[in-house]
């Protein structure tokens, strides 16, 4: 299987890479993203490279919104994360 690297960016020159994996899954995660304001780019990956997605970046994941358990105490306030900083969930 081929790997490609998809960048993203606001800008052309400050692209960076948000998943290496096979053309086709890079192609619909691409897709998928046409609500983000910036440019993607798709390119053939090094020799060697691996499979690779970027996480998200919340303080506390995702295990909020579901009802699987008590809650943990002490991780921090649940929220997310904009250019100007840590907004928490209301």
């Amino acid at each position: 299987m081929k790997l490609h690297i998809l960048s993203f960016g606001r800008s052309k020159k400050k692209m960076r890479p948000i998943m290496v994996d096979s053309l086709v899954k890079c192609e619909n995660y691409q897709k998928s993203r046409q609500n983000v304001l910036g440019w993607h780019d798709i390119q053939p990956a090094l020799p060697g490279s691996v499979v690779w997605r970027q996480r998200s970046a919340s303080i506390r994941g995702s295990g909020d919104k579901h009802n699987c358990g008590p809650r943990v105490i002490g991780k921090g306030p649940s929220g997310y994360i904009t250019k100007k900083g840590f907004v928490e969930n209301t």
